[in-house]
Formats: C-alpha cells, structure tokens, sequence
C-alpha cells in the first residue's frame, strides 16, 4: 500500500501596501468594509474566486508530487541470474540441509523453484523460478523451518500455533499435516523429525502425512540435524551439551560437554558454534573423537555445505565471511551484516537489516560474485520519519 506524506499548505495573500508583505487578517475586514461601492465588491468577488482556484490547483498539485514522490517498497522483481542445477542439488530422501535448518530453514530447493522466507513481510514464503529468476508470493502464512521432499513443500505454519503443513511446488493443495507446535523439522527418508514446542521440547517424528505420530527422546532439546543413521541435537538442561541418537530415539549418547549452538553435520564431522569458547566454531566427528577449533571469530549463523564453512562474523560488524572446511582461507563476502545464512543450489542466501535504514535479502555466490537483491525495504522508522514529514508551501497571489 502506498504511504503519502501529510502537506500542510500556508496561504499567504500577499498586499504590496502591508508590512513587510504579509496582510493580517483584521487588514483585511477593514479592506472589506471599505469596499462599500458595488463594482469595489464585484472586483473583490473576482480575485476570491480566482484566489480559491488557484488555491485547489495548488493543493491537487501537491498531492500529486508527495504520492508520487514517496519511495513505495521494492516490488518482487526478478533476479537477473539463473541457477541451473550444477551438482549442488539435495539428495532426493533429505528436505533440507542441516545448516540451513540451524538457521531457521528460510530458504528451501525445490526441482524448479528456490523457496525463501520473506522474514520482512509477514514471512510469507517466496518462489524463485530457477531458470528466469521470476519471484512470486505462493504461501501467505507466516512460516520457517522449510523442507522441499518430492515435490512437495512442508513448513512450519506460525499463523496457526506453528503446525505443519504442506503445499505443492507452486502454493496450491495446502494442507495441515499435524496439529502439533513443531520447530527444527527435519524430513529423511519419508519421515518428518521435529522438535515438540508444546511438550518440554521433546523429540518426535511421524509420516509424511502425519500418522504414526510418536516421542522418540523425552530430553528437552534444541537444534536438531538428522542424517541417515543417527540424529545430533542440544539438551536444554545439560547446558546445552551436544548429544547423539539413533532414529528411534535409543541409544543416546553425549558428544562433547562444549554448550553448542548452529549444528552442522557435514561429510563426517558435526560443525557447530561453541558458546563455551566465546562462540568459536569448532568440529568433532559424531563419536566425540578429533575435536578442533577451526575459527576463532565471534561467528554466529554457521552453515556449512560443499567445500566451505559460512559464517556471520561478529568481530567485523556482522559481515558474511566464507573459510575451507579446515578454517584457513578465511575471506569476506560481504560488506554488509549478514544472518540466517542459507544455501540452496549454489548460492548463499542471507537476511540483513541496519536499525533505522533497511531491511533486505541478498544472494550470492559461494565465491563472493554475482550478488543480487532479493528483496529491499526500508526500516519503518525511517519510512514513519519520512511518510509524516510536514511540508509547508507559501502561496502569493495578488
């Protein structure tokens, strides 16, 4: 909806004869009462009504310059650079990844569209057209924790108690799979694993359709990754210690006592935010062996996929910085903060806001090239501080 400043117009009648210009209102009663002859007021009715006209003129005039002058938000436009698939794709019995989960799940990789969260609007679900770069609103629910799987995409639903639901690929068929209070959904191998917002946050899972509903691991938990074989979360009340489990919730074991955050589980190792350590990232492999520190930034919003670790770097303003899967090769990407990183089909996907300036999604390439606007608006303080500016205009007439 376009915003409009308020205009505020000062007439000013302008006589030559007054002081300094500007004729008072009881100059002009005695003007008036002097005016006694017909033709006198005859003359006076003309140059009011001119006077009216001019002053409707002035007004539409206004009007028109403050709507049309007021910057409106960024429509959804196209991007300019296709994404073909290149070998980047997801295995077709995994959702999502895990970093893209432990941020949240904002953006998704469908076979033909790219999926994102618009977190600075309502968080209505986006499509991207992978081969024209065209962006279309397909769920207006406000939404995270997306998972694209066989066609079909699922998410949490905030608008409603944060329950799972389903869509197909282009918004159609919606439908509530389950009425339970769900975050860090992750789908594999035909079943939905999340964790339970309304039960101690306990784990569970079910079918794709949402029978077969069942708790797996009665540990309050946070920051779920599954994998093929065994499961990876955070247990709230061991001080955020980082445990393991098979499938079926047995077999639970401790990896670390390090208090873990953004869980990462990539090509043998479990990458993750190491808030015992001033938020350092460090990895492990799944049975506690070959712990390492890999990077020694305040690093928030880790996500870890291909070749690279990815990463918000709160010792340089926020900023998106990008090392190898050992942590050397340490580069910026962006000169803008960055958070939520995400990936899908080749290209980072961050959410950046500067407090009274913008709010904006941005993609770009794992190699810092080719980055795009996604999405740009303006921070409502600065839109209240610009769309009720008063403007005063003087009018002379006479």
């Amino acid at each position: 909806m376009a915003k409009f400043r308020v205009c505020v117009i000062a007439m000013v009648w302008y006589n030559k004869k007054s002081k300094n210009g500007l004729s008072t209102l009881n100059e002009t009663e005695e003007s008036n009462r002097r005016l006694s002859a017909p033709a006198e007021r005859s003359l006076l009715n003309i140059k009011m009504k001119k006077m009216k006209r001019i002053a409707i003129v002035a007004i539409a005039l206004l009007m028109i310059i403050s709507m049309t002058g007021c910057k409106k938000e960024m429509e959804l436009q196209p991007l300019k650079h296709p994404v073909p698939n290149i070998g980047y794709g997801l295995p077709e019995d995994v959702g999502n990844i895990s970093g893209n989960i432990a941020n949240s799940g904002l953006v998704a990789e469908g076979d033909n569209y790219i999926y994102y969260v618009d977190l600075y609007k309502g968080g209505s679900i986006v499509s991207i057209n992978k081969l024209n770069g065209e962006q279309k609103v397909i769920v207006s629910d406000t939404a995270r924790y997306l998972n694209y799987y066989k066609g079909t995409l699922y998410y949490m639903n905030y608008s409603d108690k944060g329950y799972i639901y389903s869509v197909n690929q282009i918004g159609e068929e919606k439908k509530l799979i389950a009425e339970v209070p769900a975050y860090d959904i992750n789908i594999i191998n035909d079943t939905i694993y999340f964790t339970h917002d309304g039960d101690n946050s306990y784990i569970y899972c079910m079918n794709l359709d949402g029978k077969n509903l069942k708790k797996i691991v009665e540990k309050s938990s946070w920051g779920l990754a599954v994998t093929e074989d065994r499961m990876y979360f955070i247990d709230r009340y061991d001080n955020e210690k980082l445990y393991s489990a098979s499938l079926d919730g047995s077999d639970i074991k401790k990896v670390c006592d390090d208090s873990a955050r953004n869980i990462n589980v990539w090509d043998g190792f479990i990458y993750y935010v190491n808030r015992s350590d001033d938020d350092k990232v460090y990895r492990i492999r799944p049975d506690g062996t070959g712990r390492e520190l890999l990077i020694e930034d305040d690093c928030w919003h880790l996500n870890v996929y291909q070749d690279y670790i990815f990463y918000s770097n709160y010792d340089q303003d926020g900023f998106v910085y990008r090392t190898h899967l050992d942590g050397s090769g340490k580069i910026a990407l962006t000169t803008e903060p960055g958070k939520y990183i995400n990936i899908a089909d080749n290209r980072l996907y961050y959410f950046s806001e500067v407090s009274g300036e913008y709010k904006a999604t941005y993609r770009i390439h794992p190699n810092g090239t080719q980055k795009e606007t996604v999405n740009y608006r303006k921070d409502k303080k600065k839109e209240t501080e610009e769309t009720t500016s008063i403007t005063f205009e003087t009018f002379s007439v006479g």
